[in-house]
């Protein structure tokens, strides 16, 4: 979508990716994201828009031992089901699948409060390369004067959280501000939220986002 006016984005380069939830355990993790969540959006939190579940065998041409993660992905199909088990991956140019597998879940809003429980009872998880097991959850959302609880105007972009709960808890972040300058107002609203946002906010990443001027696709520019 092309911008119709210039806003100001946080999102982090492609090179990263994600980056670290605070907060420690999942359980923390998860009521920093919470916070954020009911403060800062109109996002409903028992409404993700997408809820993954994704249990991972070992990597035994790594070496790692799959009893564990075997006695995982069987525990996990006692309590959701069988899943639909694929490779991890193929190998490239012959398209070869990997010995490794990993089966996933999709489960709905009715499953949330069921799989945080029950990822947040695995802990500790123990360590392999992939998973053994990860939650996925996302949330589209505007955001909203944390005061008055409306919604900012003028917002042509919903904003996103991309969050894995797991061993390693991380997101990928999306923010829109409807701000077409970083006047102010912005940095006052900024200055608001920062410390509600359940990661790290690096103002490095913050970008002014706006059309080209053949309105044919949107330029970032650094502040």
């Amino acid at each position: 979508m092309i911008a119709a006016r210039p806003c100001i984005t946080y999102r982090l380069p492609a090179s990263r990716i994600t980056q670290a939830l605070t907060g420690g355990k999942i359980e923390k993790v998860w009521a920093n994201v919470q916070r954020f969540l009911s403060a800062c959006t109109n996002a409903d939190i028992e409404k993700p828009n997408s809820i993954y579940l994704t249990g991972y065998a070992a990597d035994e041409d790594q070496g790692e031992n799959p009893n564990l993660a075997e006695q995982l992905i069987k525990k996990t199909q006692d309590v959701f089901g069988i899943g639909t088990t694929e490779p991890v991956g193929y190998l490239y140019p012959e398209n070869t699948p990997l010995r490794q597998t990993k089966t996933t879940w999709q489960l709905t809003a009715d499953d949330l409060d069921k799989v945080l429980s029950y990822i947040t009872g695995l802990q500790p998880l123990p360590k392999y390369n992939l998973g053994p097991i990860e939650l996925i959850l996302s949330y589209d959302f505007k955001l909203i004067n944390i005061t008055t609880g409306e919604e900012l105007p003028d917002q042509q972009y919903q904003s996103s959280l991309l969050i894995w709960l797991a061993r390693s808890n991380h997101v990928s972040p999306i923010l829109c501000f409807p701000f077409s300058q970083p006047d102010k107002d912005f940095w006052d609203y900024l200055e608001n939220i920062e410390n509600l946002v359940p990661f790290k906010f690096d103002r490095k990443y913050l970008r002014i986002e706006k059309a080209n001027k053949k309105g044919t696709a949107n330029m970032f520019s650094k502040l």
